[in-house]
């Protein structure tokens, strides 16, 4: 009898947990949504229109931030209670897919901002490997991508995404890459979103 309850507690733990382990979204189920998250931010994915993928982050406080991005890779609108920020690409998009190792693209682009649109802005990508990349139990083959924003031809911003093209995610962040300061922020937590209605 005794034997027959520890049976029935140990099914009732491990069933959770193996539901859980499964749970990994992929290429098929992406596209339903889903959610990342790490101790900083909770971000829900879902496709919207074309190649647009819809990020609802929400941080610690109330502050939630709404974007728009080019199949997942890089940002054309953020919008938060703080925050405008939108760009207008002047070249073909679909050039840069699919990623490939080593392929390298220039992306000229004018930001929609009145102090800001005299200044021509350049994305440059860069392709530079493929790597594995953990989020919680599950594991992803992820392009590891340098993007450099470059403003009147001077850099304003440099990192590596580890990107996920089954996801059509960001999944980590490399800052200072390559140096003593090199920063991952990365999120350490995925699951399935129900679908939309």
């Amino acid at each position: 009898m005794i034997a027959k309850h520890l049976f029935t507690l140990v099914i009732a733990v491990v069933l959770p947990v193996a539901a859980h382990a499964v749970d990994c979204p992929s290429a098929k189920t992406a596209k339903n949504g889903f959610l990342l998250r790490n101790s900083g931010a909770i971000s829900e994915f879902r496709p919207a229109e074309g190649p647009l993928i819809t990020i609802t982050n929400s941080f610690g406080d109330s502050n939630r931030q709404t974007v728009y991005s080019y199949e997942g890779l890089f940002d054309l609108s953020r919008s938060s209670n703080d925050e405008r920020y939108t760009i207008y690409p002047l070249g073909d998009l679909d050039k840069v897919f699919p990623l490939k190792k080593d392929a390298h693209h220039v992306i000229t682009f004018v930001p929609l901002d009145p102090q800001q649109s005299k200044d021509q802005w350049t994305l440059e990508l860069t392709v530079t490997k493929r790597e594995t990349v953990a989020v919680g139990r599950c594991k992803y083959e992820a392009f590891r991508i340098r993007q450099e924003i470059k403003r009147a031809g001077q850099q304003a911003e440099l990192w590596s995404a580890l990107y996920s093209p089954d996801l059509h995610a960001t999944l980590a962040k490399v800052y200072d890459e390559g140096t003593n300061e090199e920063t991952t922020i990365a999120y350490d937590y995925i699951q399935s979103l129900p679908r939309s209605p």
